[in-house]
């Protein structure tokens, strides 16, 4: 949960600099990182590997607190228009991306992806 907020954080800068771009643009970014999938996954395995090593269970709590509070405080100030700017999103690298994705659903995504994993624990 703790990394899927982070991602959040990312994604929205994402989100931000895409939407104001012309829509090819980011369907375009969209594409392409489809088309390079494995080595995006081989990232994301080793990344979520190294994360695992900085923010173990002595320091996830605190990362997750300031991660939620900081999520908390721009979506309060997000606007209803902000929340319906959108870009392309990859589809092949998960399975809670859609083709076209917007702030809104992005805040919505990890609590979406937690969700998952733990249906599949019980």
């Amino acid at each position: 949960m703790v990394f899927g907020c982070m991602v959040v954080q990312r994604l929205l800068v994402l989100v931000r600099v895409f939407s104001r771009l012309p829509d090819g643009v980011s369907r375009v970014f969209a594409r392409s990182l489809n088309a390079a999938i494995t080595p995006f996954n081989i990232i994301n395995y080793y990344g979520s590997c190294a994360a695992a090593l900085v923010y173990n269970r002595h320091r996830m709590g605190a990362k997750m607190d300031g991660v939620i509070a900081s999520l908390q405080r721009k979506l309060a100030r997000e606007s209803d228009d902000s929340l319906r700017r959108g870009m392309h999103f990859p589809t092949r690298g998960d399975p809670f991306f859609k083709d076209y994705m917007t702030v809104e659903d992005v805040y919505r995504y990890p609590g979406k992806h937690s969700d998952f994993h733990k249906r599949q624990q019980t």
